[in-house]
C-alpha cells in the first residue's frame, strides 16, 4: 500500500520563546503549542503572559499556523480563582485548543467555555481505544496517547475510535509511564503533574556492584516510522521540546516537514536518511524509537552513558585555568559563543560555560567563559557536550508579531470570571454527608493476593476491602473459604495500565465477578469508566490524580461514586478542597506507594537488590511481566498526627497492604484495630507532602 493514502498529518511543535515560535514557523510547522506563566507542565520555562500569546495568536493567524495553549498542570483548589481568569482571558483569545489534563479545568471549562476546543494531555494516562472513548465522551475533541505505545498499538487504537489521535514523534522521554510519576513529589514536594520535575530519572544510581544511569531513557525519534503514521490517519504528530533552544526548534521541524511532504514512497526514503543526518547534529540526547517498534527495547537505556542532553563533543584531555583541549578531530561542529556541558568523569557533577576561543590545532583548544573553582583540576577526562548555539544564532529567527487590538480584553475577562467564582463557590449540587463524630473513621484495606484476607485480623466494622482483579486472584476466589461477611466487602481494583490487547481479558475477569454477585469497583485510569454498568458502585484510586474539589466534582459525574483525593497533596490544599466539596473523599494513609511505573525492564534490573541513590536512599524494582514499579524504603504514613485529617473532613482512610518492601510475607496474622490512636502506633511511615508544601 503506498502510503499517501490518508490526510496528511498536522506536524506540531513546541515552542518556549518567541525565537522559537518563529523558528516552527520558519522550518514548516502547521501547529505550535506553547504555555503561560501558569498551570502548565513546564513551569521552570520561560513561558508566555496573556498579552504575547494573544499577539502569537494574532501573527499564527495571519501564516495559517494553528495555536494551541498548554494548561497541562493539576490544579491546586487556591489556583481555581487564578485558573477561572485565565481561562477567560483565553476565551477572549481563542487559540485553536487547550491541551489539560486537570479534571477540574475540564470541569471549568465544559461548565462556563464551551467554544474552547479541549485536547486530553499525555499526563492523563491515556494508552487505549476505551480511555480514548471515555476522553471523548468527557468533551475532548483530540487525545494526546501515552508514548509508551507500539506502533501496532497505537494503529489499533486508530482502528477502534473516532477521535482526533496525536502522538509524540521526537524528544525527551520519561522512564515514569507519563501521569504516574512520584519520584520528584516524594523527595521534596516538587510534582512532574504539576510541572516542576526535578528529574530525579536522569541521576546516576548504584545498583549492586554496578554505577550508572539506570532510568535515564535515550531521546525519542520516529522518523523512520512518518510513512506509517500518514498510512493509518494519525492526526497529528507532536515534537517535544518547550525547554529546547530555537535552533534545535528549527532543525528538527524541518528534517520532520521534508519527510512529510514526499510526494511518494521512493522520495520518502530519500528525505528520510537525508533528514537523519540533520538530526544527528541537534543538541539532544542519543536517539531511538522509543516503544513504537518494542514493548520493551533493548536500547532504550544505557546505565553507562551520561543523561545529559546536548551533542557529543569529546573528552577532555588536559586542563589550564579556563582553557581545555579536547580529544576530538579539529573540525567540531563548534563556534565561538556556542554553550557547552561539562560533565565529570563521575557524572554526578557538572556545569556549563560558553566558548570565548578556539584555537583547531592537532587538538582542539577551548577557553571558557569560567571555570567554578569547585571543578578547578578536575576536569581531565570529562565529557563535553555542545547543549546550544550561540544567541547570534538563536536571534536569526524572529518576525513581524501581529499586536492583538482588543484593548477590553483583561476588563472583559475579570468582570466574567468574577461572576463565574460566585458561582463555583456555591455548595456543589451533589450528596451531602453529617458531620462525623471525633474519631470515628471509615477504613478500607487494600491487599494484592485474595489469601492475605484468611491471614489478616480485620475489624468488625470494616468498610471494605480492595483487592486486585487479576486471573490467579478469580481462580482462588472459591478455595479461600472467606467468611460472607468478609466477601461481600470486596472492592475489585482495576489495574491502572491495560494496554490494547489486554482489553478482552479484564473485561471478561469484570463479567465473572458480575456474575457472582459482585458490584463494588476501584478504576485506576479513565478507560476503566467505559467498563462498567451504572448499577456499580465505582470507587477511583490515587492514579486519577484529583488535586481540587472540582476534580472530585467531575470524577462524580463521570460515575466515581467514592473519588480518591491525591497522595500528592499537601494538609491545607486537602482541607480546603473538602471544605468545598462537602463530604469526605477516600485517601491512602499508609501503604508503599510506586515511584516509578514504567513499561521499562532492562537486563541489568534486579528485584532481589536495592537500587541506591548518591544520598544512600534505597529503592526495590519489581515487575509482575508487563508493568515494572520502584519502590521507596519507607511507605507513606498519614497516620502520625491523624487529628489533622478529621480537622480537614477526611475520615475515609485505606490501609494499602498490597506491596512489602521489607519482604515479611503476606502480613500473617496482622491485627488492624480500628481507631486512629492505635493505627498510628501500628503503621509509620513517610508523611510525603501532606505536613509539608507541594510545590
Amino acid at each position: 500500500m503506498n502510503y499517501i493514502t490518508k490526510n496528511k498529518p498536522e506536524l506540531l511543535a513546541p515552542a518556549g520563546s518567541k525565537e522559537s515560535f518563529w523558528a516552527a514557523i520558519e522550518a514548516g510547522a502547521n501547529a505550535i503549542y506553547l504555555s503561560p506563566k501558569k498551570l502548565n507542565a513546564r513551569a521552570y520555562g520561560k513561558n508566555f503572559t496573556i498579552q504575547e500569546i494573544a499577539d502569537l495568536k494574532q501573527t499564527a493567524n495571519k501564516r495559517e499556523v494553528k495555536l494551541y495553549i498548554a494548561l497541562n498542570s493539576l490544579m491546586k483548589e487556591s489556583e481555581i480563582a487564578e485558573c477561572v481568569e485565565l481561562l477567560a482571558l483565553l476565551n477572549e483569545i481563542q487559540p485553536d485548543a487547550l491541551i489539560i489534563q486537570d479534571l477540574g479545568i475540564l470541569h471549568i471549562a465544559k461548565r462556563f467555555f464551551p467554544d474552547l476546543k479541549l485536547h486530553a494531555s499525555t499526563l492523563m494516562t491515556i494508552h487505549n481505544s476505551l480511555g480514548v472513548e471515555v476522553a471523548k465522551g468527557l468533551g475532548f475533541s483530540r487525545v494526546v496517547l501515552a508514548r509508551e505505545l507500539t506502533l501496532k498499538e497505537i494503529e489499533s487504537i486508530a482502528q477502534r475510535v473516532d477521535c482526533e489521535l496525536e502522538v509524540f514523534i521526537h524528544g525527551a522521554m520519561c522512564f515514569s509511564i507519563s501521569g504516574l510519576c512520584l519520584f520528584s513529589s516524594y523527595f521534596g514536594g516538587k510534582s512532574s503533574t504539576r510541572g516542576r520535575c526535578v528529574q530525579p530519572c536522569r541521576r546516576v544510581y548504584k545498583w549492586g556492584d554496578r554505577k550508572g544511569t539506570f532510568f535515564s531513557m535515550d531521546d525519542l525519534c520516529a522518523i523512520d516510522l512518518i510513512p506509517h503514521f500518514k498510512r493509518i490517519g494519525i492526526s497529528s504528530l507532536k515534537i517535544e521540546g518547550r525547554l529546547k533552544p530555537a535552533n534545535y526548534i528549527y532543525t528538527v521541524v524541518k528534517a520532520y516537514r521534508s519527510v512529510l511532504d514526499a510526494k511518494d514512497d521512493k522520495e520518502a526514503l530519500i528525505k528520510i536518511e537525508q533528514a537523519k543526518e540533520e538530526l544527528k547534529t541537534t543538541t539532544g540526547r542519543p536517539l531511538s524509537t522509543g516503544f513504537l517498534l518494542n514493548k520493551n527495547p533493548k536500547d532504550l537505556i544505557c546505565p553507562t552513558r551520561s543523561a545529559n542532553t546536548g551533542l557529543y563533543i569529546g573528552k577532555i584531555l588536559k586542563e589550564q585555568k579556563d582553557k581545555i583541549e579536547l580529544s576530538s578531530k579539529n573540525e567540531l561542529p563548534i563556534d565561538v559563543g556556542d554553550k557547552l556541558r561539562i560533565v565529570l568523569k563521575s557524572k554526578d557533577k557538572q556545569f556549563s560555560a560558553t566558548i570565548l576561543e578556539i584555537i583547531r590545532e592537532q587538538v582542539v583548544k577551548i577557553t571558557l567563559s569560567q571555570v567554578p573553582e569547585e571543578f578547578k583540576a578536575k576536569l581531565t577526562g570529562a565529557l563535553v557536550f555542545k547543549s546550544d548555539v550561540s544567541k547570534d544564532k538563536n536571534r536569526l529567527f524572529s518576525g513581524k508579531i501581529e499586536k492583538f487590538q482588543d484593548k477590553a480584553l483583561f476588563k472583559r475577562a475579570k468582570a466574567i470570571s468574577k461572576k463565574i467564582l460566585s458561582t463555583l463557590r456555591r455548595p456543589p449540587k451533589i450528596e451531602r454527608i453529617g458531620k462525623k463524630k471525633s474519631q470515628e473513621i471509615e477504613l478500607f484495606i487494600s491487599i494484592k493476593d485474595i489469601r492475605q484476607i484468611n491471614h489478616l485480623h480485620f475489624p468488625k466494622n470494616i468498610k471494605g476491602i480492595f483487592l486486585e482483579l487479576n486471573p490467579r486472584n478469580l481462580k482462588e476466589l472459591n478455595k479461600a473459604k472467606i467468611k460472607k461477611s468478609l466477601k461481600e466487602k470486596i472492592i475489585w481494583h482495576i489495574r491502572p495500565i491495560i494496554f490494547e490487547k489486554e482489553l478482552n481479558e479484564v473485561e471478561k475477569l469484570i463479567k465473572l465477578v458480575a456474575k457472582g454477585g459482585f458490584r463494588q469497583f476501584q478504576v485506576a485510569n479513565l478507560s476503566h469508566l467505559a467498563l462498567f454498568p451504572r448499577k456499580a458502585k465505582l470507587f477511583s484510586s490515587y492514579q486519577l490524580n484529583a488535586l481540587n474539589s472540582l476534580a472530585l466534582i467531575e470524577l462524580n459525574r463521570a460515575g466515581i461514586n467514592c473519588p480518591h483525593f491525591s497522595i500528592e497533596t499537601d494538609l491545607k490544599n486537602l482541607a480546603e478542597s473538602v471544605k468545598w466539596y462537602k463530604k469526605s473523599p477516600i485517601l491512602t494513609v499508609y501503604g508503599f506507594i510506586p515511584i516509578f511505573t514504567t513499561r521499562i525492564n532492562h537486563r541489568l534490573y534486579n528485584p532481589k537488590t536495592p537500587v541506591k541513590s548518591l544520598k544512600k536512599e534505597k529503592f526495590f524494582w519489581s515487575f509482575d511481566g508487563s508493568i515494572g514499579r520502584l519502590y521507596p524504603e519507607f511507605p507513606i504514613c498519614f497516620l502520625g498526627d491523624f487529628k489533622k485529617l478529621f480537622e480537614a473532613g477526611v475520615y475515609k482512610w485505606i490501609i494499602d497492604l498490597g506491596y512489602n518492601v521489607q519482604k515479611t510475607g503476606k502480613h500473617k496474622h496482622l491485627k488492624i484495630p480500628q481507631s486512629p490512636s492505635q493505627l498510628s502506633k501500628k503503621f509509620k511511615g513517610r508523611t510525603f507532602n501532606l505536613f509539608g508544601q507541594l510545590e
